[in-house]
């Protein structure tokens, strides 16, 4: 009975949580989804685009916004791993979950302001070569970076005076 009661109180939560709540949109250029539908798997396509909407809506509330719903819409333009995803590793068996390659990302935003003006915004970041790799312990390590770094500039730019 207690384990159903901290269930039930861990659901109401996740439901109440406003980051949760407020959820930025996230797309994919074609020439991504492509690469999702076709190398990548399209589980990695919900990975990043979760990613994106929890960094956007962290650095959000760091600035004080509770609720930019409808306001900003990402487009994912492309992303790297650093190492293979589950779906390559099925449709390539001579790939070893401990290759590394240089990954990153590339981002787009456009923010519709209140007055109806629009701002866009985008961000790029991939390393230059292998050694640039610092720490690449996960599959998305750097693009992970590069989408923290692109929420900072769509938080800033949201938050900027009109």
């Amino acid at each position: 009975m207690q384990i159903r009661s901290l269930l039930l109180g861990a659901a109401v939560l996740a439901f109440a949580s406003p980051a949760l709540a407020d959820t930025t949109p996230v797309s994919f250029s074609p020439e991504f989804q492509t690469a999702l539908e076709e190398d990548l798997g399209t589980r990695e396509g919900e990975v990043l685009s979760t990613a994106v909407s929890e960094a956007i809506q962290s650095e959000l509330a760091r600035r004080g916004v509770s609720n930019a719903s409808g306001a900003i819409d990402v487009t994912i333009v492309d992303a790297d791993p650093n190492h293979p995803t589950f779906q390559q590793l099925l449709n390539e068996p001579g790939l070893n979950i401990n290759s590394v390659s240089i990954g990153g990302a590339e981002l787009r935003a456009v923010i519709r302001h209140g007055s109806g003006q629009q701002t866009e915004v985008s961000h790029r970041r991939y390393n230059a070569t292998l050694a640039d790799t610092t720490g690449a312990g996960t599959t998305w390590t750097e693009a992970r970076r590069a989408i923290r770094q692109f929420a900072v500039k769509v938080a800033d730019a949201y938050t900027a005076p009109r």
